[in-house]
């Protein structure tokens, strides 16, 4: 009798388990990056399997995490349960450094086969790892029957422990216009983003934030807290302060008269500044979680500003979940730039070889007198030609040579490609227009002259 019930088993195993599946369910841990940084080993949920073969001796069960698991992780007998009491003792037959295969015992006369049956896996610490935010670590199953027939197959892989970055640092921009109409020693009313701003003063703003995604896996409802660090933000006599270094140019506000970087309060100031900053970088030691540290730098107008680009690089310094110091490196983020309310045109399609003079004219209508300066695109490479002169006012300004042996100079603009050339003129745009063409000399000495378009002429 107890014979035809293993073979009764064995057939319902090999009829009814190709087809299918089991199913696992888990409440994953959510670990923040920071939190596991140095961290040995990071813990992970146990799943439960709602099984869909019937199992019988010999047959095969394997759990295989995405991750090593830590070492020194031991396994334990594990069982398949029916709703009632029956039991299938499940013993180790063979593990790896991220696996485990189990060997089904005896079936007990009791069990019964027309009830749900499910196994309740052991939760497993993984081997600590850095991970990018949103990774997570799986359990997969796979089982086979004593002859090797691959049963409950079509199982998907379920997650046991989830990754986010807990900490991030937002910056707001500090984009401004500067007024080439007032000699370029203030800012325009509108910034480059065509928003108000100060005439006199420009902030970049950091702060230290909880990061959305962590925060929002954590509240859903199939997640539990795992693994987490506790920002610092210099209260404390043990933990040095996070940073944020602001890198720019400040060169225009320093004291010329001492060796270091020294604040001239006649051309301007900037909040914070310590002795530690410098011409070319900033830091601040935002208040963590609460409200954003401000960089403010006022102008008295007296310095000339020039057009700048900042970035922001920050040092996140936290307890991690072990309460032990770490350090984390974020990568430099855009924290704004400066531009000129200038005019900007660009001429198309001048041909670069020898036989060809290219005309460029540079007329400017107004009072105040403007910087020029350009760059050339050709073949695929942007070329910065540099300072080509100034346009003064009511004048027109030839800029075609100075353009031509910059040109001449490159070896990434090929003889008879044509390359478009985009100046920038530190004056009232409404006041500048761009005149663009080419003179032609053939073998016999004869020339012909051309027009160009430009962006002002196409639009």
């Amino acid at each position: 009798m107890f014979k035809k019930t293993l073979l009764c088993a064995g057939l319902l195993a090999v009829s009814g388990g190709v087809a299918a599946k089991a199913v696992g369910t888990a409440t994953e841990l959510v670990h923040s990056n920071e939190g596991g940084l140095g961290v040995i080993s990071h813990a992970t949920a146990a799943v439960t399997y709602d099984l869909g073969a019937s199992y019988t001796q010999g047959d095969t069960i394997t759990l295989t995490w995405s991750q090593p698991l830590a070492a020194g992780v031991g396994h334990g007998a594990l069982e398949i349960k029916d709703e009632g009491a029956g039991r299938i003792p499940l013993t180790v037959l063979s593990n790896t450094a991220n696996s485990v295969t189990y060997r089904a015992g005896a079936v007990p006369a009791t069990y019964d086969y027309a009830e749900d049956q499910t196994l309740i896996t052991v939760a497993k610490p993984v081997l600590g790892a850095a991970q990018a935010s949103g990774a997570s670590v799986t359990l997969s199953f796979s089982a086979a029957t004593s002859t090797g027939l691959a049963i409950d197959t079509g199982t998907l892989p379920t997650t046991v422990a989830l990754y986010y970055d807990q900490f991030g640092v937002d910056i707001v921009k500090a984009n401004a216009l500067i007024d080439v109409e007032n000699s370029r020693k203030q800012f325009s009313a509108k910034d480059n983003a065509g928003d108000a701003h100060s005439t006199t003063v420009d902030v970049i703003s950091a702060e230290i934030n909880l990061l959305s995604p962590y925060s929002t896996a954590l509240a859903l409802n199939s997640t539990a807290a795992g693994m987490a660090a506790t920002i610092n933000n210099g209260s404390s006599s043990v933990l040095p302060a996070t940073t944020v270094a602001v890198a720019g140019d400040y060169s225009w506000l320093d004291k010329a008269s001492t060796a270091a970087f020294d604040i001239d309060a006649t051309l301007g100031s900037v909040t914070p500044f310590t002795s530690a900053d410098t011409s070319s970088s900033i830091t601040l030691k935002p208040t963590v979680l609460t409200q954003a540290k401000d960089l403010t730098l006022t102008t008295t107008k007296v310095a000339v500003l020039s057009a700048k680009t900042y970035t922001a690089t920050s040092t996140l310094k936290f307890a991690n979940s072990a309460g032990t110091q770490k350090t984390k490196a974020l990568a430099a983020v855009s924290a704004g730039s400066w531009g000129l309310n200038g005019a900007t045109i660009t001429a198309y399609g001048i041909p670069n070889q020898a036989s060809v003079t290219p005309f460029l004219w540079v007329q400017n209508a107004g009072t105040t007198s403007g910087e020029i300066t350009g760059t050339a695109s050709c073949d695929g490479v942007t070329t910065d030609l540099g300072a080509l002169g100034s346009a003064a006012g009511d004048t027109n300004t030839r800029v075609g040579p100075a353009v031509q042996a910059v040109m001449d100079g490159v070896t990434t603009c090929a003889v008879g490609s044509r390359y478009d050339v985009t100046l920038t003129v530190n004056a009232k745009s409404t006041d500048v227009t761009i005149n663009a063409g080419y003179r032609v000399t053939a073998a016999d000495g004869s020339n012909d002259r051309l027009s160009l378009e430009t962006s002002d002429s196409l639009n």
